[in-house]
């Protein structure tokens, strides 16, 4: 799922590096034991990321501790926060589910019937998803509705990236905000939204010759109506890409006070070093004609 959200390391001091590696641990941990071992495999850096972010603003105290890790068979540091961690893992456990529906709907002949095979253990995620988080059933609509409309206006072939976009911005702004209240609140809402959209559209770039092959719906190719229109015009989709992530950098300085924390230098990294690499490794893997996913 993704996977775009993430720092640039050699950047980050060791102990910031090392901090950011237990949140993955943590999250990774929590998913395990409160969804399935098995959902381990589909966790993103995205949701990382949005951890961090809740972390920051909610105020709960973390704690690191070494825990063994099932996966590389030693003790490793992981963060322990139940708070946060519970909303992210619902929120990720939920994706989870609804990409593999898309998926279902999109695939065919034979992988569609490998898709079907996996029923079960999504919807267990599904509904132990809807379980781990104080009100995991609204957390699943705040989800499910924009999910619904993006899938509206990708069958219509919409022709407006933005309007694409925001669905998917409206998502994580509601799992970013969810439980906060005042100025975190709304600081949360907008870097939440800016996270999604970036996301949402990053994907549709880095994907657009395998879209132009397939036949897939793809905001840029609604657009402008082919590959090479759309990379005739490339310049200004990396400036919409670059917008967002420019709004979040700024967003979030509103909630940091004048020395910058860990996790606050993490952030920005990721906002201001991350996402201008996820745009650069689309290019690249463009130019070289290799696999289009992270």
């Amino acid at each position: 799922m993704f996977g775009y959200i993430r720092p640039v390391r050699n950047e980050l001091l060791v102990k910031e590096a090392n901090f950011y590696d237990a949140v993955y641990c943590g999250l990774c941990r929590y998913s395990g034991k409160h969804l399935s071992h098995a959902s381990r495999f589909f966790l993103s850096y995205d949701f990382t990321a949005l951890s961090l972010l809740r972390l920051s603003l909610c105020g709960e105290e973390p704690t690191v501790r070494n825990a063994r890790c099932p996966y590389k068979l030693r003790k490793k540091p992981v963060l322990v926060c139940d708070e946060v961690f519970s909303f992210t893992a619902s929120a990720f456990g939920l994706f989870a589910y609804y990409k593999w529906e898309d998926d279902l709907r999109d695939e065919t002949g034979i992988r569609r019937f490998g898709k079907r095979l996996l029923a079960p253990f999504f919807r267990r995620i599904r509904k132990k998803s809807r379980r781990v988080c104080a009100d995991g059933e609204a957390l699943e609509r705040c989800i499910s509705g924009p999910i619904e409309e993006l899938r509206t206006l990708e069958a219509q072939n919409c022709p407006s990236p933005d309007r694409t976009a925001d669905c998917f911005g409206r998502i994580l702004r509601d799992v970013a905000c969810d439980g906060l209240t005042g100025e975190k609140r709304d600081i949360a809402a907008q870097c939440g939204y800016h996270i999604g959209r970036f996301i949402y559209l990053v994907d549709a770039y880095d994907d657009l010759p395998e879209d132009g092959e397939s036949g897939n719906y793809n905001p840029f190719l609604a657009r402008y109506g082919s590959v090479g229109q759309a990379l005739a015009q490339e310049a200004e989709i990396r400036q919409t890409l670059e917008d967002s992530l420019n709004v979040f950098s700024r967003t979030y300085a509103l909630a940091c006070g004048p020395n910058l924390t860990g996790i606050d230098r993490i952030l920005f990294n990721i906002s201001d070093l991350g996402g201008r690499e996820a745009i650069r490794q689309a290019q690249a893997r463009r130019t070289k004609g290799e696999p289009t996913h992270v």
